[in-house]
């Protein structure tokens, strides 16, 4: 916990508290591979984990991404990406989105342009394979999301399907360079559409 305590500048006190109260139950014990990517909550989880080859863990919201991010690297597991939302520009959310972005560094950091709905709703078969599943997007169904996620056809363009693709070539560098050794390039620092 010491770790956790000095990359987040708090005490080792507050740092196990938070990491007992903020994070979601479970989540250290869920660091169990070599990389793992991080979202906010379960069904960014449920999308991204059906899309993905890589772990996908929620933190339980974005104001808990930087605890997430260093018990991760405590644990001995790299953190592959960051998914957050950006949330309306006029929206108070938005303002956190920047604080947690500027706070994680040495991470790659992916930016939604609004929120998960807003990024699936670009994704033509998700909608009609969620609709299968008896759920709307109004729901929040992480179960019926991950399902229409692996039923529908990939994602091909619009929001979501950048950052996927920019999530999967950078595990593919991240697990080459665990092969080989470090790259010899930055990872991509392009947080994405919204960044701003």
């Amino acid at each position: 916990m010491a770790r956790v305590a000095a990359s987040l500048g708090i005490s080792t006190n507050r740092a196990r508290r938070l990491a007992h109260t903020a994070l979601p139950a479970g989540f250290a014990s869920a660091l169990t591979g070599p990389r793992v990517v991080l979202v906010e909550g379960a069904t960014d989880a449920a999308v991204f984990g059906a899309l993905l080859d890589t772990p996908v863990l929620a933190v339980g919201g974005k104001h808990v991404l930087p605890l997430a991010v260093a018990v991760a690297r405590a644990h001995g597991v790299d953190v592959a990406a960051v998914v957050l939302d950006g949330d309306d520009e006029h929206h108070r959310a938005h303002h956190g989105t920047r604080r947690v972005r500027d706070a994680l560094t040495g991470v790659p950091v992916h930016v939604l342009a609004g929120d998960l709905e807003a990024a699936l709703a670009g994704w033509a078969g998700f909608t009609e394979a969620l609709r299968r599943t008896g759920s709307t997007p109004g729901d929040k169904d992480p179960a019926a999301y991950a399902t229409a996620a692996r039923s529908a056809p990939p994602p091909r363009d619009g929001d979501l399907a950048a950052v996927v693709d920019r999530i999967t070539g950078e595990v593919a560098r991240q697990a080459r360079a665990d092969l080989t050794g470090p790259a010899t390039g930055p990872p991509d620092p392009s947080p994405g559409p919204a960044a701003g």
